[in-house]
């Protein structure tokens, strides 16, 4: 279960046995859920509404067109969308992390708006940084309402509103709603947060648990770093440490704002396509994690909070995508287990699976049974942010507690994918890297077919 549900408990409808199918049915399983939201496990009720939109649109009835295109966007399991039918128009309200985004739709016209700061005196510099983002921006923009309300804008001829291109314009906008009010806020110390009742505030030792945490790994990665006499010929080692550190970060704690920019600049560093040797990079990202222990406490805090989403920054990917990739990194795992590096074996499996969770958008059995292998390597953050049960004790995995886990969720993704199984036999419980690599060789086995 996500860690909002389990700190909250289930949607009203879902605890009181709704009938609606959700996108991503509750799990029986105790563990707790992290990582960003994923729009890839669309049910039957979304993917009709995404066929009927089509049809109406061709039909020229715009306004059912409209109505099913946002029924096709609602994840009843997170309740991210509302919609308003009256007659010949229909409003609507998207949630999308910190943002909301309003909007309405008639036989002439759509448009949707989402507020993003407020900003009491005109400022040259921030309208300078805006009117740069507009230019990158393919259907939206930044524009002042209300001489003090900065916002974003996007509106369309009902004529020339299709589906795929209302999909892409609300995501644009969305996405960088979401993005830039906690950034300019931080920025800019004259503008000030506006419409931010989506966010979800977490418990204080929640909050806590994520700082330390957060603090801890980039602690404990730096003294491994600092272990290697020669970090020239470690550089590859050691860019594992980093980026398995990096994906980490974002799956478990999940941050928002500007911690969030950080992580993506971390990753632009190491994937840039530059003349820099991975030892200049990894100089590059440590000198980034340096800068993040220096910022102040209460800065982190305010980008941890919980959210629900309509748009998944991670784009749908097949299983095949997410095995090939995870195939292609096991092949370097050889050398360092070889010449005796378990830090760093340990460190690409765990690269590996938080590399998969940022990068790609994975139907439910596949990221719940990844999210065990995420458990399994960081037992204690867990079960300080209330899950159960514990899988390992003292660097011994519990084979039975890990396989009814699996189990579980395999029980309860039958209903979507009618054809799978996972045979736990095949496990290997003898070590951390050694499980987590019997398991990913039997999740390329999961037969995921409708």
């Amino acid at each position: 279960m996500s860690l909002f549900k389990k700190l909250f408990g289930a949607e009203e409808g879902a605890a009181s046995g709704s009938t609606a199918a959700t996108t991503s049915p509750a799990s029986a399983s105790q563990l707790v859920e992290f990582g960003r939201y994923t729009d890839i496990n669309k049910n039957k009720a979304q993917l009709e509404g995404w066929r009927k939109s089509n049809d109406f649109f061709k039909e020229k009835k715009y306004v059912d067109s409209f109505e099913q295109f946002l029924i096709y966007l609602r994840d009843d399991s997170v309740d991210n969308v509302k919609i308003n039918r009256n007659g010949e128009t229909v409003d609507f309200e998207i949630v999308q992390g910190s943002k909301v985004i309003r909007g309405s739709g008639d036989n002439n016209k759509f448009s949707a708006e989402a507020s993003i700061v407020i900003m009491e005196e005109k400022s040259i510099p921030v309208m300078r940084k805006l009117m740069s983002i507009n230019y990158a921006l393919r259907y939206s923009k930044f524009a002042l309402k209300d001489d003090t309300v900065l916002c974003m804008k996007f509106s369309s001829h009902a004529i020339d509103a299709s589906p795929g291109k209302l999909y892409d314009a609300l995501k644009e906008l969305a996405r960088k709603a979401d993005q830039q009010d906690d950034l300019l806020v931080q920025e800019f110390s004259s503008l000030k947060e506006i419409d931010t009742d989506s966010i979800i505030e977490l418990p204080p030792e929640i909050k806590e648990a994520k700082f330390e945490y957060l603090l801890g790994m980039i602690k404990t990665t730096k003294d491994e770093i600092a272990k290697f006499e020669d970090p020239v010929y470690m550089s590859g080692g050691i860019a594992f440490l980093l980026l398995n550190l990096t994906y980490r970060i974002d799956y478990l704690i999940t941050p928002q704002g500007e911690l969030t920019d950080a992580l993506e600049r971390i990753q632009q560093m190491f994937f840039a396509k530059n003349n820099k040797s991975t030892q200049e990079r990894n100089a590059d990202i440590l000198a980034e994690y340096e800068r993040i222990l220096t910022l102040p406490k209460e800065k982190v805090l305010e980008g941890i909070y919980e959210v629900n989403a309509t748009f998944a920054i991670a784009n749908p990917a097949s299983h095949k995508s997410v095995m090939d990739m995870m195939f292609k990194e096991r092949e370097k795992v050889g050398w360092y287990r070889d010449n005796n590096y378990p830090q760093i074996v340990e460190a690409i499996y765990g690269y590996m699976i938080s590399y998969a969770f940022f990068n790609y958008g994975m139907v439910f059995p596949v990221s719940r049974i990844l999210n065990i292998a995420m458990c399994v390597m960081n037992q204690d953050y867990y079960e300080k942010c209330g899950s159960a049960p514990r899988l390992i004790n003292n660097g011994q995995l519990d084979n039975q507690k890990i396989i009814t886990e699996i189990n579980a969720i395999i029980q309860e993704a039958k209903q979507t994918y009618p054809h799978i199984a996972f045979n736990t036999n095949t496990l290997n419980f003898t070590s951390i890297p050694l499980f987590v690599d019997s398991l990913i060789l039997e999740l390329d086995r999961i037969n995921l077919s409708k």
